[in-house]
Parts: structure tokens; C-alpha cells; sequence
């Protein structure tokens, strides 16, 4: 399939409460298939026109029985970014690219990448796939860290579940995080926000001193 590149609004008008947000793929209702999704945990999604046309590029792909690539065609929708149906068995990744942001005048500005990745019920260990991932790696509520391709020891995240708002948690020395309670059944989400790099460059045309990298690992937990 043929990658879709979306072109939309600023980033930078976003207001600061924004910058709370996460992005994650999820499993739309009556099982339509799978979107990106970008929201405050718990809160409305965000939609077009709005907060959501803050994108200016939006990808995703999946996995082959042969651990191979294979790209999704990506449709802007009223509140998510359409991703298509796929077998349900394979984990699914998209990523997101936002215009430089400035927010204060004595700092550099940033350039914002995100990373999701959607994993099925009973897809079992994962491997690095994104630049930033956080990786399953087989045991429930487990996962591990990796930043171009290597465990990312000490990093804070963000875990979200039905009994959770936002519980910080901290990677160990190894990459690896636990969520604390996964019995409810329901939505979870492991997310990093903002990790900075100085990697300075040019985003269509627009000069910037910091890469900012988030990921998030959204998966359900289903009634026994």
C-alpha cells in the first residue's frame, strides 16, 4: 500500500494543556478497524477541524507473518486517523511528525516526534520497530524501553488504566517498567512524553535545536 502524508495546521497553536496529551492507536467501535487516537486520557478526543489537524504527518504499518513491514494507508477522520482493519493477531504502529514548536524564548525550539504501537491479546514478546518503543516483552503488564534500537534505562512514563488517571512510573537501569495492577478489565496505555535529544536541524524550512521523542504501548485487557 502507498503511504498517506498529511498536511495540517501548526502544532504551536495548540494551547499548553495540549502538551498533556497522548497519542495512541486503538480499536474503533463495532470493530471498524484501528485509529490513532489524540486526547487527554479519559477526556473527548480531539477533532478536525481542531487540535487534530496539528499534524503534519501521520504513518502506520503493521507486520507480516515474516516479521516484514507492510504499510497502512492512513484517512484523516472526524476524531482519529484511520488506520484500516488488519487480522487483530500482529501488532500495529503509526507515527506522527508536528511542526517546530517555540514556547519560550530562552529555550531552543523542539521538533516533536510520536511513536504508538498497538498490541493484540496474545501477540506475546515484541521487538524494536520505532525509533522510540515501548516494547512488550511477554509477561502481563511488562514492557520494555528501547530508543534507537537499545534499552532506555531510567526513563519516566505516564500509565493509564481504568483505575488510573495518570500514575508516573520509572524504567529501570534495563529499560524495563510494570505496570502496577492490569487486573481490571479495560483499556491501558504506557506512554513517554517529551524525552529530548539535542539533535538540532530543519523542519520545512524552520531551524530547531531539540528532537522531542513520546511512544506510547496501548493495549486491552479483556473479562475472563
Amino acid at each position: 500500500m502507498i503511504r498517506s502524508i498529511l498536511a495540517f495546521a501548526a502544532f504551536s497553536l495548540l494551547p499548553v494543556a495540549a502538551s498533556a496529551h497522548s497519542l495512541w492507536i486503538e480499536e474503533l467501535p463495532e470493530h471498524a478497524g484501528l485509529g490513532v487516537r489524540f486526547a487527554q486520557w479519559g477526556d473527548e478526543y480531539e477533532v478536525s477541524p481542531g487540535h487534530l489537524d496539528s499534524f503534519w504527518q501521520v504513518s502506520g504499518w503493521t507486520v507480516d507473518d515474516k516479521g516484514e513491514p507492510q504499510v497502512l494507508d492512513v484517512v484523516k477522520k472526524k476524531d482519529h486517523f484511520f488506520l484500516g482493519k488488519t487480522d487483530g493477531t500482529m501488532p500495529v504502529f503509526a507515527q506522527a511528525h508536528f511542526t517546530v514548536r517555540k514556547l519560550h524564548e530562552d529555550k531552543p525550539a523542539r521538533a516533536p516526534i510520536f511513536y504508538c504501537r498497538w498490541q493484540p491479546e496474545g501477540a506475546g514478546a515484541g521487538t524494536p520497530m520505532m525509533t522510540m518503543d515501548v516494547v512488550p516483552t511477554g509477561k502481563p503488564g511488562e514492557a520494555r524501553v528501547y530508543f534507537r534500537g537499545k534499552p532506555l534505562g531510567g526513563v519516566e512514563l505516564l500509565f493509564f488504566s481504568p483505575k488510573v488517571t495518570d500514575q508516573k512510573l520509572q524504567a529501570d537501569a534495563d529499560g524495563y517498567v510494570r505496570a502496577p495492577d492490569i487486573s481490571k478489565p479495560g483499556q491501558y496505555l504506557l506512554a513517554v512524553a517529551r524525552y529530548s535529544e539535542e539533535l538540532a536541524g530543519y523542519f520545512q524550512g524552520v531551524p530547531y535545536g531539540i528532537t522531542s521523542h513520546s511512544a506510547s504501548l496501548y493495549w486491552t485487557v479483556k473479562e475472563k
